[in-house]
């Protein structure tokens, strides 16, 4: 474990918020301060596991869809939603912003984003730490993917008209330094897209501890933003013009509400834990299919019927789950 400042403003001033539980694959003993800096006000684990250690808390499962080898994307589903129709959700904010160009997306798995943009005609370009993903993009989906980092890349500078880091800024060890190795490869006139969870949101609040957000599984979320944290870290990292705004639910985050409900049934004894229901298999595991629980066609039901309308909701008055940031490189 390593003890860490504040990533945004560099003070060691922190108060403590609330203890998270990991409730995954057998480490459900395992607790994680979560801590917000009394002078910026962004949140982040204190102290975390390095970088080492935090590699034996990703789950078998985690990057399920490349480990199955599935050549017919078109068979692919994200928690119910047909592969096309949940790529043309998640393209959706790329798109209101450029047309077509040359798309970098950083974290990009096991390539389905690109994939569906590749389709539409984009030059796409990623990176993956994780080989089995990134073999599978490459090999399996055809497309230019780097395994590795970010900075190992060596990408000539103005090289991209959109970069994108979704739901991948808040794993990462050092966001600042990575927003500064986005900087100089976009090009003047280019966009960045940043997609992560929401911290100030409704659900975040009521479900404190038992958040999906955080608990995705924790501890690999080492950050957790809010509009404002966020816009502030963007400015400090030579972006502008930031735009604000939140993503209805979709793809695997249609699930958000229910699966933070079941976190909460975890905790008293209701349903069964991560490891539990999963085994360490290295066949495909389907993230949608890992709820074998007879409460499942009731969370199901309340995804749909009452939990999507409340979510709508949030996302107007500014509460929403999934927090969305365009901003442009200052010239």
């Amino acid at each position: 474990m390593e003890h860490v400042k504040c990533n945004l403003c560099g003070a060691d001033d922190a108060k403590f918020v609330l203890l998270g539980r990991c409730r995954h694959y057998g480490l459900e003993k395992k607790h994680f301060k979560l801590v917000k800096c009394r002078r910026c006000g962004l949140a982040y684990l204190n102290p975390r596991p390095d970088g080492e250690e935090i590699k034996n808390y990703y789950p078998p499962w985690y990057h399920s869809r490349a480990q199955s080898k599935v050549v017919d994307i078109e068979k692919i589903k994200f928690w119910g939603i047909p592969w096309r129709e949940a790529m043309q959700k998640k393209a959706e904010p790329i798109l209101r912003y450029k047309k077509i160009g040359k798309i970098l997306d950083i974290g990009c798995g096991d390539g389905s984003l690109l994939k569906y943009l590749k389709d539409l005609g984009w030059q796409t370009y990623g990176v993956e730490i994780n080989e089995v993903s990134a073999r599978y993009a490459r090999e399996v989906l055809g497309l230019n993917v780097f395994k590795g980092r970010l900075e190992d890349a060596n990408f000539p500078e103005e090289s991209f008209d959109v970069i994108t880091i979704l739901h991948v800024l808040e794993h990462l060890s050092d966001p600042t330094h990575t927003l500064r190795m986005i900087f100089p490869i976009l090009r003047k006139d280019g966009i960045l897209v940043v997609e992560v969870p929401n911290f100030g949101s409704f659900e975040a609040r009521i479900f404190r501890s038992k958040w999906f957000g955080i608990d995705a599984p924790l501890p690999l979320h080492l950050y957790f933003f809010t509009p404002h944290s966020l816009k502030l870290l963007l400015v400090k990292c030579g972006f502008f013009k930031v735009e604000m705004g939140f993503i209805p639910e979709q793809t695997k985050y249609v699930a958000g509400y229910s699966e933070s409900l079941r976190y909460c049934l975890m905790d008293w004894g209701l349903y069964p834990l991560r490891g539990q229901r999963v085994e360490a298999k290295e066949e495909c595991m389907d993230k949608s299919n890992l709820n074998d629980s007879s409460l499942d066609s009731l969370f199901h039901f309340m995804e749909y019927i009452i939990f999507k309308p409340i979510s709508r909701f949030m996302d107007k008055i500014g509460l929403g789950s999934n927090l969305f940031a365009a901003a442009k490189k200052k010239k």
